[in-house]
């Protein structure tokens, strides 16, 4: 491996040189020698990405050297693997086929599965519960019209899920501030319920 050429690839992107940028990265990627070289420099790379919430690297890196990695870890059940498979969830999106190739799973699937592997695990719980409470947020976000499930108004059957989620975030959450959040989308979803109900009866 040849960490030149990596070095010249941020460079050159830098200075917005795409051109000379894609031929470094692909000397880069071609550099190494073995499938340990590969793993031995991806996790010395993941640990100083940038820790936005959603991190999302270079295609040619992904693919070639980041993915086959995580893949690999995954399968086997390894918690960093799956842990990075959450946070470059844009990368699994926007790859051709990986999605599918992964089981179709989304960010809170990741962190679930990480969940269940090591339940105590700080950084797990942090984005699990995050992931959740945005995926509850865009559930109250046409609130008070209705509370979503996808793009649609949620059936009876579909808020029991609903629920289930919320109960379940109850119990990783720790602030005032996230407990706060799920008291107020519980109390919401009880109306949303009891205006269902309502309606199924002035219907029958």
């Amino acid at each position: 491996m040849n960490i030149e050429y990596y070095e010249s690839f941020e460079k050159e992107l830098e200075a917005g040189l795409k051109k000379q940028a894609t031929a470094s990265v692909k000397k880069f990627v071609d550099s190494f020698k073995s499938r340990e070289e590969i793993k031995n420099w991806v996790w010395s790379y993941l640990p100083n990405l940038e820790k936005n919430r959603h991190s999302c690297i270079r295609y040619e890196i992904f693919i070639n050297l980041v993915y086959p990695i995580l893949k690999e870890g995954f399968e086997s059940k390894d918690y960093n693997s799956t842990l990075w498979l959450g946070k470059l969830i844009q990368n699994v999106y926007k790859t051709k086929g990986i999605f599918e190739e992964l089981g179709s799973l989304v960010e809170m699937d990741f962190y679930r599965k990480c969940y269940e592997i090591d339940s105590s695990n700080s950084e797990g719980r942090t984005l699990l519960l995050e992931s959740i409470l945005n995926w509850l947020s865009h559930c109250e976000h046409e609130w008070p019209s209705g509370i979503l499930y996808a793009m649609d108004g949620a059936t009876l059957e579909q808020c029991e899920l609903i629920r289930k989620e919320t109960d379940f975030a109850f119990t990783l959450a720790s602030t005032e501030r996230d407990i706060a959040f799920i008291e107020k989308f519980l109390s919401n979803l009880s109306l949303y319920e009891e205006r269902l109900n309502k309606s199924l009866k002035q219907d029958s």
